[in-house]
């Protein structure tokens, strides 16, 4: 059997959001941010098969075809589908960025499976009470930088993106990307998904905020609820402007976690060492943890 895997497109979101809506993962691979964003980057293609998404991704180095846990359907018949397609291709079924919760299904249907944790795509899950308010010592950093904002910058105001000022935001984008030289295909994939959201507001439906100093903006913030989870996709601020990137992190995090909302998913760290430091230093209160499961 041979599944017909199609490139995952932009205008594919409206059709496609029931299913990531309805996952219970905290993972943020599994939301439409975190597909869509690089669906380019891993040439993502999908099928809906027996009431099930499947997505097909491929290892950027390798081209290697990798898969994701199923989203709705049967989860049984879905993945023995993907065995079968596997099969009928000629290589073996891997599952990528596979959330640790998922593993004792996969482990019970095939126990001869081959399990390696993923440690650079591993989340940063944060309290959305402790990212809001930011008490008690652990927080008193950040604390101290927007205490200095506030003093320095005392006209500041943060305002949700909207189709009237969403000019700002692209101006701001502009001058926050001219300022940075990154010799990294992933920093300029994630240029290009920053201003394809930007020209894309309705359609991809974000919750999404900037701050603005005299009149300009100097951050934004923009991502997505799901279940009891705000998923921070896209952060960025001017740090000429101290203390902006801590307070654009608790402004929005006030502003989008609206109630039932438990927990802030601040992605993963790619590996790097800088930015494993900064998410670090806002304490999470879990790293979930990925992994890649080749079945056969």
């Amino acid at each position: 059997m041979t599944l017909d895997f199609q490139p995952l497109r932009l205008e594919d979101i409206t059709l496609l959001r029931p299913y990531f809506d309805a996952q219970p993962s905290r993972a943020c691979d599994s939301t439409i941010g975190g597909t869509f964003l690089w669906r380019d980057y891993f040439q993502t293609a999908y099928t809906l098969w027996e009431g099930s998404l499947l997505l097909q991704s491929r290892m950027p180095n390798t081209g290697e075809p990798v898969y994701s846990v199923p989203m709705g359907g049967d989860p049984r018949l879905s993945l023995d589908g993907l065995a079968a397609h596997c099969r009928e291709a000629g290589h073996p079924l891997k599952l990528f960025t596979v959330p640790e919760e998922a593993l004792p299904q996969l482990l019970a249907r095939w126990p001869q499976a081959q399990v390696s944790k993923l440690p650079q795509w591993a989340d940063y899950l944060y309290q959305a009470q402790d990212l809001c308010q930011l008490q008690g010592k652990k927080y008193a950093g950040q604390r101290n930088h927007i205490r200095q904002f506030c003093r320095r910058y005392p006209d500041w105001q943060f305002a949700p993106l909207t189709p009237e000022n969403l000019h700002d935001a692209r101006a701001f984008f502009r001058r926050f990307e001219a300022q940075r030289d990154k010799d990294s295909e992933t920093f300029h994939e994630d240029t290009r998904k920053v201003e394809e959201v930007l020209e894309n507001f309705q359609l991809y439906g974000f919750l999404s905020g900037g701050l603005w100093v005299d009149g300009q903006m100097i951050a934004m913030a923009i991502g997505e609820v799901v279940g009891d989870t705000l998923y921070d996709h896209i952060e960025k601020a001017d740090t000429s402007y101290h203390g902006a990137y801590q307070m654009i992190v608790q402004q929005f995090s006030q502003y989008a976690c609206g109630e039932g909302v438990a927990y802030i998913n601040r992605e993963d760290d790619a590996g790097d060492e800088g930015l494993r430091k900064s998410k670090l230093a806002w304490r999470p209160c879990a790293l979930l943890e990925k992994y890649l499961v080749q079945v056969e």
